[in-house]
């Protein structure tokens, strides 16, 4: 009998020892999950919970950067605009300009084809004076108005057309904020020219690429690739691009 009554102490003790680390090991796999634990809260399902929220958060957070630095052309989130505006970096549309670009400043390529976008809604023939947008710039409103005449390096002064090609210059402040051109002026980041060509399908391009290494020679201050971007109204699903035709 007495030795029957030490068997089943044993086995009491060896139960209990078995429940004692076991306890501890559930209570180590929640604590390797947890954030930081809020006083007066069950730790147990609080951090489990929060542990579901905090990877639910840096889920979406993950998909948010990869959603934002896809938003870019080249690594540069200046240049994006959506396909409708067919974005084409490192290029220079020609084509009747419908404003002075140097003083129509965005901030984005997007802006820029969304100007051109209200552009073309508004500013038909005969809407010459018409406000076709409010365009924001360094905390200042102006209202835009369509012109009644457009001009152009190659085909002088004309009758203003609706925008169906745009000019961006994309270059960001903290990479010196310039857009190189064959002209007298000094070009900088956030120029918009708004323009018009015969066929938006198939725009000629005065720039496009790099740079000849011939024509850099010739213009030393020349970049190795045209800085500007560019983009088209056309409703085809795609464009070609006729051009380089580099003014030298």
């Amino acid at each position: 009998i007495d030795r029957n009554v030490k068997k089943a102490q044993a086995a009491a003790a060896v139960q209990n020892v078995q429940h004692e680390h076991a306890a501890p090991s559930l209570n180590a796999k929640i604590s390797a999950s947890e954030t930081p634990s809020v006083p007066g809260r069950n730790e147990g399902s609080s951090s489990l919970s929060n542990t579901k929220v905090s990877a639910s958060r840096n889920s979406r957070s993950a998909q948010n950067i990869t959603s934002q630095s896809s938003r870019s052309i080249n690594g540069n989130p200046l240049a994006y605009a959506d396909s409708r505006c067919h974005p084409t970096p490192h290029a220079g549309f020609n084509g009747g300009s419908l404003g002075w670009g140097m003083s129509f400043k965005v901030s984005t390529a997007q802006e820029c084809c969304d100007a051109c976008r209200a552009h073309a809604k508004t500013c038909v023939p005969g809407a010459g004076g018409k406000v076709y947008m409010k365009r924001s710039w360094e905390g200042k409103v102006v209202e835009e108005r369509c012109a009644e005449k457009m001009s152009s390096n190659e085909a002088g002064t004309a009758k203003a057309m609706p925008c169906n090609v745009f000019v961006f210059c994309p270059t960001p402040i903290s990479q010196g904020g310039l857009c190189w051109s064959n002209d007298v002026w000094n070009h900088t980041y956030g120029e918009c020219w708004l323009k018009n060509q015969r066929d938006p399908s198939f725009p000629e391009a005065g720039a496009y690429g790099a740079y000849p290494d011939g024509y850099r020679k010739k213009h030393p201050t020349t970049p190795e690739k045209v800085q500007w971007m560019s983009g088209s109204l056309s409703a085809a699903p795609s464009i070609r691009i006729d051009g380089p035709k580099w003014h030298w």
